[in-house]
């Protein structure tokens, strides 16, 4: 039996000429060695202890369970399960059944394992083959990396369209889709598993639902598939639209009238500098080039019509998109109505009007909740060479949205009134119950979770100490009220030297769990992100431990290893994920 390492890898390899096709790909299920790896992938996620439409869960996997599934699918009488539905707040907390809460499905353990086996083939076909600037649950890419590669390559740019698709998840087309694995996959039973998965439908309220479009509720295999149809799109826009719309080279551009004129005369001025011997005179002549250099660093180089170049620069994560567009708002319009066309006709989509813009380039876009604009400022800064430039002007910049702060904090409700002149600032009731170094710590990671995501923001140091100061004395109150003291009695008690947190022992050594303390800076990069990178396909050449311990046939409380016996695994769950004070 092959190793299903050796399969992957092998697969990633074909799948760099575009042209193969894949005509054996059912026959992995076959092949035990992939229920490991898919279990070993799966069997620590927070879902993997609950229940779906069956009381089937992560507990009691192993190699009986899998030769039931191996058996089923090679008669093709395996059947997914329908996922069971339940409900999940919206971002904006609301628990009103009007839409703000969003639908969420659960599938059994089993159609789990399945799909991931299914996630893995599809992955190892088509990742090595998606473009750079798709970055939605793609593996070592993210938010960030999106951001930063945008930060690379909308430099300059007139125009942003903003694109969001209308219930994207939910309004994929299932022939479309099928289609378009078709075009590399020639395997009709693998194809016909996918079917399955598409068509199992979901049971709310124990009423089973069809369902005619949309990927898996709450699938593993959802995001590869998303990624997969939306891929269509990315080539259309990367290879289709970008040639004929792009005109000329960035250095094409007209340059300012009024710039060239001004470098003609600090010209003409360097030669008569050059022959003049007066030394006053010449004196004068280079008081009068410095002050008209200074003048062309307030100009733009080129000309604000942009003519004789024209490109586009293209991001996608997941279902949002946008666009940086070297051009006009006539270029806009007519690029967002050949977008919108492409994905009626080719992808059964529709564009959502209400979300997708067109903004200038001085006003801010909004995409992956940043607040994105082009530097328009004069500021000059010397080179390595000593030479005095505009390192800023054109740049990319990223703000924290205006608002988004407030909101945290009417969220979590730290604040009696939003809206006052002078906040007072609110204990957190639900908090407590915890032990003060539990109190601590659940307001440092609220506070470090958006202070790493917004960390490439222009303004984020302003913004979150300012978050900061709120979370600190609402902190305060919450240890006060436990206590039933004051906070500078709280703040005086746990104070050390500039700082103050919570002492606590470790089996090594006494530490203490401070206050945040990091410093709030703008990063240029939150961690690892080239967008060029080639991706690493000997990742598929390694076994985890996990993996080792499944295939070891050996009991690890007693120890016995008879091949003939049939072994299993207990799921037992982490003692972090234990809810409430009760035993």
């Amino acid at each position: 039996m092959q190793s299903s390492e050796n399969v992957l890898y092998n697969l990633s390899k074909q799948a760099k000429d575009e042209n193969f096709i894949f005509d054996r790909l059912y026959r992995n299920l076959y092949n035990a060695n992939f229920y490991y790896k898919a279990y070993a992938k799966i069997y620590d996620n927070d879902g993997s202890a609950t229940m779906g439409v069956t009381s089937e869960t992560a507990d009691g996997f192993g190699d009986e369970r899998i030769e039931r599934i191996i058996e089923s699918l090679r008669d093709e009488s395996y059947q997914p399960k329908p996922a069971r539905r339940t409900y999940i707040p919206k971002k904006n907390g609301s628990k009103k059944k009007n839409g703000s809460k969003r639908p969420l499905g659960i599938p059994t353990f089993t159609d789990r394992i399945v799909q991931e086996i299914c996630r893995m083939l599809l992955e190892a076909i088509y990742e090595p083959n998606f473009l750079e600037c798709s970055h939605g649950f793609r593996p070592d890419k993210s938010c960030h990396t999106a951001l930063i590669q945008i930060k690379q390559t909308f430099t300059g740019v007139n125009w942003f369209i903003e694109g969001d698709i209308k219930g994207f998840f939910d309004n994929i087309d299932h022939h479309t889709l099928i289609n378009v694995l078709r075009k590399r996959i020639k395997d009709e039973k693998f194809i016909r598993l996918i079917w399955k998965f598409l068509r199992a439908g979901y049971l709310e309220d124990w009423r089973f639902h069809k369902t005619y479009s949309g990927t898996p509720q709450g699938g593993i295999i959802s995001p590869i598939l998303a990624n997969i149809y939306m891929n269509e799109f990315d080539k259309f826009v990367m290879n289709t639209l970008r040639s004929e719309f792009q005109i000329g080279k960035p250095k094409s551009r007209n340059r300012n009238t009024e710039y060239r004129t001004n470098e003609a005369r600090v010209r003409r001025l360097g030669k008569k500098i050059d022959l003049e011997t007066e030394p006053d005179k010449r004196e004068e002549m280079i008081k009068t080039r410095k002050e008209i250099r200074n003048y062309m660093l307030k100009l733009p180089y080129y000309d604000s019509k942009n003519e004789g170049f024209k490109s586009i620069s293209y991001v996608r994560y997941a279902d949002d998109f946008i666009l940086g567009v070297h051009g006009s708002k006539e270029d806009c319009e007519s690029l967002k109505e050949l977008m919108s066309r492409f994905l009626k006709e080719h992808l059964k989509l529709e564009l959502s009007e209400e979300k997708t813009l067109i903004t200038n380039s001085k006003n801010r876009a909004r995409f992956l909740s940043y607040e994105i604009t082009v530097n328009r400022n004069h500021d000059t800064k010397r080179d390595k060479n000593g030479k005095t430039k505009r390192m800023y002007r054109g740049n990319i910049t990223f703000f924290v949205p205006s608002g988004t702060i407030e909101k945290v904090i009417t969220e979590h409700k730290m604040v009696k009134d939003i809206n006052a002149k002078e906040w007072k600032i609110l204990h957190r009731p639900p908090l407590l119950k915890l032990t003060p170094l539990e109190i601590v710590e659940s307001y440092n990671s609220e506070l470090r979770g958006l202070y790493n995501y917004y960390s490439l923001a222009l303004n984020v140091t302003h913004k979150m100490w300012q978050l900061r100061y709120v979370m600190e004395y609402s902190c305060l109150k919450t240890l006060a009220g436990k206590f039933k003291t004051s906070i500078g009695k709280v703040k005086e008690k746990y104070r050390d030297g500039k700082y103050w947190g919570i002492p606590y022992e470790t089996k090594k050594a006494k530490k203490i769990a401070y206050f945040f303390k990091d410093p709030l800076v703008t990063k240029e990069s939150a961690g690892k992100a080239d967008v060029d990178v080639i991706p690493n396909w000997h990742k598929y050449q390694n076994t985890t431990e996990m993996e080792k311990r499944l295939k070891a046939k050996e009991c690890e409380l007693c120890g016995q290893n008879d091949p003939s016996l049939k072994y299993e695994v207990h799921h037992l769950n982490k003692m972090k994920n234990l809810k409430g004070k009760e035993r």
